[in-house]
């Protein structure tokens, strides 16, 4: 039995593991769990970890699905960027697009084995649009030229994982190779594993305690390398956990709701 919360603690923390010293981090879809995993990192190994916030520096930083609200007692001290302050305004007008961010999480309808994402719509067997998502709206432009972008979904099944996306609203590896454009997604989280990318393909790198090898495999609409065993996701820390409580003390993670079993929400 999976405690509420459990899931959405461990991504925080495969997803903290992840971010530097030096990096930008911005928010776009699923945006509580990279603020969640920015603030641990901030104080676990990143001190100087940047995070660009988009709303006012009076909203604080409070984890919670419906972005931040005004309750004074989620106010943070974190290095944060609040997007809405002036000066930060006309220093990320005047930046390079390639320093916006340096991390950048994004999700979609689909994603494919080399990492490209589908935000625009599935096709039916017909051919024609069947199901329609939000757009790429902003997410193409910040996610294709951050340096180290995530993928990130909460759903882990074929209908997720593709061999081939319908759409492109996020390149993966062979297309940004093919745009002249360097790197690709360094990570993709789910519920059940955390996957990486060799060779510009999507390989296992661990499956969660509360998954199985098959499960993850029976689940995922393309091939996964290795063949063989994969290791376990090392769970949160002493440290990690004792973070956790201090980012997030009134368990707004629990309230994402995530299926350990992968399933849709």
């Amino acid at each position: 039995m999976i405690a509420p919360g459990e899931v959405e603690r461990l991504l925080v923390c495969v997803l903290a593991r992840e971010l530097r010293d030096t990096d930008i981090v911005a928010f776009g879809l699923h945006a509580e769990l990279l603020l969640a995993a920015a603030l641990v990192a901030q104080r676990l190994h990143a001190p100087n970890l940047v995070i660009r916030h988009g709303l006012r520096e009076e909203r604080g930083a409070e984890i919670a699905p419906a972005a931040w609200t005004d309750n004074p007692r989620s106010r943070t001290h974190e290095l944060i960027e609040y997007l809405e302050a002036h000066d930060v305004i006309l220093d990320v007008a005047s930046a390079s697009p390639m320093r916006f961010c340096d991390v950048f999480l994004v999700g979609g309808l689909q994603i494919d084995r080399e990492g490209s994402v589908n935000l625009i719509g599935i096709r039916g067997k017909d051919g024609r649009t069947a199901v329609r998502g939000p757009g790429s709206i902003g997410t193409t432009s910040i996610a294709t030229l951050a340096r180290r972008p995530i993928l990130f979904s909460p759903e882990h099944t074929p209908r997720r994982f593709v061999e081939t996306v319908d759409h492109v609203s996020v390149p993966g590896w062979k297309r940004r190779a093919a745009a002249g454009i360097d790197g690709g997604p360094i990570l993709c989280v789910t519920p059940l594993a955390v996957m990486d990318f060799a060779d510009g393909a999507m390989r296992l790198r661990s499956v969660h305690g509360h998954a199985s090898l098959d499960e993850v495999r029976r689940r995922t609409g393309f091939r996964l390398s290795p063949d063989g065993p994969v290791p376990v996701t090392p769970p949160p820390s002493k440290a990690e956990s004792d973070a956790l409580e201090i980012v997030d003390p009134f368990g707004k993670l629990a309230g994402l709701g995530f299926r350990a079993d992968g399933g849709a929400l």
